[in-house]
C-alpha cells in the first residue's frame, strides 16, 4: 500500500489521451526508453532539459508527448521545477517514470492505466509471527524448524531483491507474518535500500524498542504502519491474541516517532472493531501518528465471513471517514476502492483510492480515473514466503509463477490472469459508470465470496442484497454458485438508485 499524496494541478484527461495514444506518440515514447552511450535513458537526458528550461527547440516538437507527461506528472505532484529536478536523481522516481513510459508504451493510455511493472510489491517476507491475530489472511504463526524451512534463505531473497531492482519497480513493502521477527530482514532490506528501492513495512509493532527504531531509522524506511485493531487495549489483545500488545505495539510507534520516521496506523475494519474508528482518529492524532490506514477487511487465512462488516456498517465507516476529508484533516488512507466511489458520489473536496492517498477531487479527478481502482495484478503484485508470485496478498493460494523460477515478464504481463486484473474485463460491479475507473469493487473479497474474479464485491451498498443472500446461505451451510446469484445482481442496483 502506497502513500502517495498528490495534489493541485487541474489537467484535461481527454487531451491527455488524444496526446498519448497516437501511433506516433507510442513511437516517440518507446524512442525515450532507449539507453543512450552513457548508460541513461534518452528520457533522463529530456528531463534534465525540462527542468533546466533548455531543451532544443527540435526536441520540445520531437518529444512533445513525453515533455507533456512530465508536466502532467510535475503539476499533479505540485512540484516545482526545483523539486522534480531533485526528485529525478533518484533512482526510485526514476522508475516511476520509466514504468508509465513503459507502460503507455505496452498498454497504451488507459482509464485506469495497466502498468507494464508493479508500481509497488508486497512482500510477505515470513509467516513466522509472535502473535495470533484472528483476522490474519496469512494465517501467520510461530513456525516450526520444518515450516521455516519451505521459506527463502538469506541468498534466495538478496537474489529477489536483486530482480525487483532490474525492474522498473520503485516501491517495496514488507509485510508477513511479523517481518521483523526475521534476523535476515536488516540485510535484505539494506540490499534493497543499496538498490534505490523505496521502502515500507507492516509490522505489529511489538518488537520496536529504541534500538530497533533507531535500526529503521538507519536504514532509511520511507515509512512504517504499524496495526492498531483498537483504541481499546483489551480489545486489541483480544484480536491480537496475546495480552499486553496494545501496549507495546504503542510504544513501538512512540519509539519510531522519536527518531523520526514516518509512522502510520493500520486499521483493519471488521465487526469486531466498527465501534473503534472514531477513537482511533483521536489515538493517531495523541501519539502524533502520520495517517490512519483503513484496511479493507478480508475473508482469508484466519479471517472468517462472520466478522466480515456488514454493506451499512461500511457505509457508516465510510461517512466517518469521509467527514474527516471533508474538515481537511488529510489523515486518511484506505485499501478499498469502494471508498473512491463513496467520495465521488457525494461530491467531496477530496478524494481516497485504494493503495494511494487522498487527491483534491475538484483538481485532479483526472488523476483518480488513471490510479484508482482495485489494484491487485495491475499496479501491485505480492510475493509469498517461499518465492511464489500471487496478484494480491489477499489471494495467498492464488499463484502466477514463482519469481525466481520464471522471468518476470512472464508472470506479470504474460499471465492470463494477470492480463484479465489489469483489463478488468466482463467484470460485474454494478459501479455506475463514472465510478468504473477508481472503484470495480475488490477481487479478493468477489473471489472470496463466489470463487470468481468476475464477481461484484458485496461489500458495497450497491451489493447489498448478494451480501445478505450470500450470509443466509452460509449460516445454513449451503453451497454458494455464483451463476444463481446473477439476476440478483441485476436487481440489486435498482434498489439503490
Amino acid at each position: 500500500m502506497g502513500l502517495w499524496v498528490i495534489s493541485k494541478r487541474q489537467f484535461d484527461i481527454t487531451r491527455l489521451n488524444s496526446i498519448l495514444s497516437s501511433r506516433l506518440s507510442r513511437k516517440i515514447v518507446k524512442g525515450a526508453l532507449e539507453v543512450q552511450d552513457n548508460g541513461r535513458y534518452l528520457f533522463e537526458e529530456i528531463i534534465d532539459g525540462y527542468c533546466d528550461n533548455n531543451l532544443p527547440t527540435k526536441w520540445k516538437i520531437r518529444y512533445f508527448p513525453v515533455i507533456k507527461l512530465l508536466d502532467v506528472v510535475r503539476r499533479s505532484f505540485n512540484y516545482s521545477e526545483e523539486e522534480f529536478k531533485k526528485g529525478m536523481q533518484l533512482t526510485s522516481t526514476k522508475k516511476i517514470f520509466a514504468n508509465a513510459l513503459s507502460s503507455l508504451d505496452r498498454y497504451g493510455f488507459m482509464t485506469p492505466q495497466a502498468f507494464a511493472d508493479p508500481v509497488m510489491l508486497v512482500w510477505n517476507f515470513t509467516n513466522n509471527c509472535n502473535l495470533r491475530c484472528k483476522h490474519c489472511y496469512q494465517s501467520a504463526t510461530a513456525l516450526n524448524s520444518e515450516e521455516k524451512a519451505r521459506e527463502l534463505n538469506l541468498d534466495e531473497r538478496l537474489e529477489v531483491v536483486d530482480i525487483i531492482a532490474e525492474r522498473n519497480i520503485p516501491s517495496l513493502f514488507f509485510s508477513g507474518g511479523e517481518p521483523l521477527i526475521e534476523k535476515d530482514f536488516w540485510k535484505v532490506a539494506r540490499r534493497a535500500k543499496e538498490r534505490g528501492l523505496y521502502l515500507s513495512i507492516a509490522s505489529n509493532g511489538t518488537l520496536i524498542d529504541k534500538e530497533m527504531a533507531s535500526r529503521i531509522a538507519d536504514i532509511g524506511i520511507g515509512y512504517i504502519q504499524v496495526s492498531i485493531d483498537a483504541a481499546n487495549p483489551e480489545k486489541h489483545d483480544e484480536i491480537r491474541g496475546i495480552p499486553g500488545m496494545w501496549e507495546r505495539a504503542v510504544n513501538g510507534i512512540k519509539n519510531l516517532l522519536d527518531v523520526g520516521v514516518t509512522t502510520c496506523i493500520a486499521y483493519t475494519h471488521m465487526k469486531d472493531t466498527h465501534d473503534q474508528i472514531r477513537d482511533i482518529f483521536r489515538l493517531r492524532e495523541e501519539l502524533g501518528a502520520y495517517k490512519v490506514v483503513v484496511y479493507n477487511y478480508i475473508p482469508v487465512g484466519r479471517g472468517g465471513f462472520e466478522n466480515d462488516p456488514t454493506p451499512e456498517q461500511r457505509a457508516e465507516l465510510h461517512k466517518i471517514m469521509y467527514e474527516e476529508l471533508d474538515a481537511g484533516h488529510h489523515v486518511v488512507a484506505t485499501t478499498d476502492p469502494t471508498f473512491g466511489a463513496y467520495c465521488r458520489r457525494n461530491k467531496s473536496s477530496s478524494l481516497v483510492l485504494a493503495h494511494y492517498a487522498d487527491l483534491k477531487a475538484k483538481e485532479l479527478g483526472a488523476i483518480a480515473d488513471v490510479v484508482g481502482g482495485c489494484g491487485a495484478g495491475r499496479a501491485y503484485g505480492a510475493i509469498q514466503p517461499d518465492g511464489r508470485f500471487t496478484p494480491c496478498v489477499y489471494m495467498p493460494d492464488t499463484t502466477v509463477g514463482n519469481i525466481l523460477k520464471q522471468p518476470f515478464d512472464e508472470i506479470w504481463n504474460e499471465h492470463p490472469l494477470m492480463r484479465f486484473f489489469k483489463s478488468r474485463e466482463g467484470i460485474n460491479c454494478n459501479c455506475t459508470p463514472e465510478n468504473e475507473s477508481v472503484c470495480g469493487g475488490c477481487r479478493a473479497r468477489a473471489y472470496q465470496y463466489f470463487g470468481d474474479f468476475r464477481a461484484p464485491d458485496p461489500g458495497c451498498i450497491y451489493n447489498k442484497s448478494l451480501y445478505y443472500k450470500f450470509m443466509e446461505k452460509y449460516k445454513n451451510g449451503e453451497e454458494v454458485i455464483w451463476e444463481e446469484f446473477q439476476k440478483e445482481r441485476i436487481n440489486s442496483i435498482k434498489e439503490v438508485v
